[in-house]
């Protein structure tokens, strides 16, 4: 009798401790700044010691997204992090802030890691306001601060900035035609009117050039409204006074309304874009993630990843697997398959490592394919193969969170195949 006595009240115990301590949750916060491995680092190692689940995300705004050396770096974080047994995720918001208070809103954590900025940028103070914000709407959450981060040399493969678009010469022409439509209504308008022309009727071309073609017609815009405005309606016609006081005001606020109007509809365009390409790269995966949940066996399987990859990629695809203590080839889009020594040592190199080798990596560089594991918890369990004809890197640096994302999914893919395999022979 007092054994059931001691046995109720600890099962209680027992049932109430479980009940106030749910799975701890980890969020690492990489970004494109160069401390996302060392982010990745200490989640992973806090997860070990927790025992805990844990997910890495990079939020990805309108200017992140304009650089590709940004996007490489929070690509090789997130690759990186699905290599340590983290799901990995790319959530696109107007800033870094919105997002993570988006993202914790609906996946609560209790440890958020997330980097400091490079050393080379004096902008640490927007950090810590990042930092702030986060803490203030969730005080509960343990914060833990990666180190600051070294940013890698320049590469030739991976620009610092995307390349800014050559002047288009049509466009200014464009604002200039704007300008003279404008020039005829307004004496149109001052005819009819009899008075003096309105100035503020040259706001419209101003607009209209700032919100179709960006900032540098609508000053060309600006200042031809200026001086069409002296030289034709203000009286004396036909005679220049820019530094008369009405023509300094109408300059000074048109060149208010271009440079405002033009900043508005880039950031417009630059968050319709992000959405859009967001969607898309959504929808893909999940169309991928279908198609491997109907494929059966190694082949089939091998066949959606490589038709999956070369459209995304414009890439040739190969898939390897161990079989019979040896790596064979399960499937490709080349036939037949151009495969060099160096290629060779190169999938040799990443199946025992783990990590990716060939085209565009540090690991067997002179190969002529780009090798990337597939690997989870069980360890690496295939290695598929991309290789573009004009030989460059076949992961280009915007597609690279899309890149590791799917190879995630065929990681996955193969797992499930895996232990399917291991049950039957149960």
């Amino acid at each position: 009798m007092s054994g059931a006595e001691e046995t109720g009240p600890n099962a209680r115990t027992a049932v109430s401790e479980v009940e106030k301590s749910p799975e701890t949750r980890i969020l690492a916060a990489v970004s494109g700044s160069g401390s996302g491995q060392r982010v990745v680092e200490i989640a992973a190692d806090l997860a070990t010691a927790l025992d805990a689940s844990w997910h890495a995300v990079f939020i990805e705004t309108p200017k992140s997204a304009r650089d590709p050396a940004v996007a490489r770096r929070a690509a090789d974080a997130l690759s990186f992090a699905v290599r340590h047994g983290a799901t990995v995720s790319n959530e696109p918001d107007d800033d870094v802030v919105s997002g993570l208070v988006a993202h914790l809103t609906a996946m609560p954590a209790d440890h958020l890691v997330i980097g400091t900025p490079s050393a080379a940028r004096p902008d640490r103070w927007l950090r810590r306001s990042v930092m702030a914000s986060v803490q203030k709407r969730f005080p509960a959450l343990s914060l833990h601060i990666a180190p600051v981060a070294v940013l890698p040399t320049k590469s030739a493969d991976v620009p610092d900035a995307a390349p800014k678009p050559k002047p288009d010469l049509r466009q200014h022409l464009w604002a200039l035609g704007l300008v003279a439509i404008t020039l005829g209504l307004a004496e149109l308008v001052s005819m009819l009117l009899g008075g003096r022309p309105l100035n503020l009727l040259f706001l419209f071309p101003v607009i209209a050039a700032a919100a179709r073609f960006g900032l540098a017609p609508a000053l060309t815009a600006t200042v031809a409204s200026v001086l069409g405005f002296d030289f034709f309606l203000l009286q004396p016609r036909f005679h220049l006074e820019p530094a008369a006081p009405i023509m300094v005001v109408t300059l000074v606020a048109l060149l208010a309304v271009a440079v405002y109007t033009s900043l508005v509809t880039q950031a417009l365009r630059d968050r319709v874009a992000l959405s859009d390409r967001s969607a898309k790269e959504n929808a893909r995966i999940a169309t991928f993630s279908q198609i491997l949940a109907r494929a059966a066996n190694w082949e089939e399987t091998a066949g959606a990843i490589c038709e999956e990859f070369a459209g995304v990629l414009k890439a040739e695809v190969a898939v390897f697997r161990e079989n019979g203590g040896k790596l064979e080839r399960v499937g490709a889009t080349m036939e037949p398959l151009v495969w060099g020594p160096i290629d060779q040592a190169a999938l040799e190199w990443c199946w025992e490592r783990g990590e990716a080798a060939g085209r565009g990596t540090t690991a067997v560089a002179s190969a002529e394919w780009r090798l990337e594991p597939l690997r989870t918890s069980l360890g690496t369990l295939a290695v598929v193969a991309f290789a573009r004809p004009d030989g460059r890197d076949p992961i280009r640096a915007d597609r690279g969170v899309l890149f590791n994302t799917m190879v995630s999914q065929a990681a996955l893919a193969h797992e499930r195949l895996i232990l399917e395999d291991r049950l039957r022979l149960t």
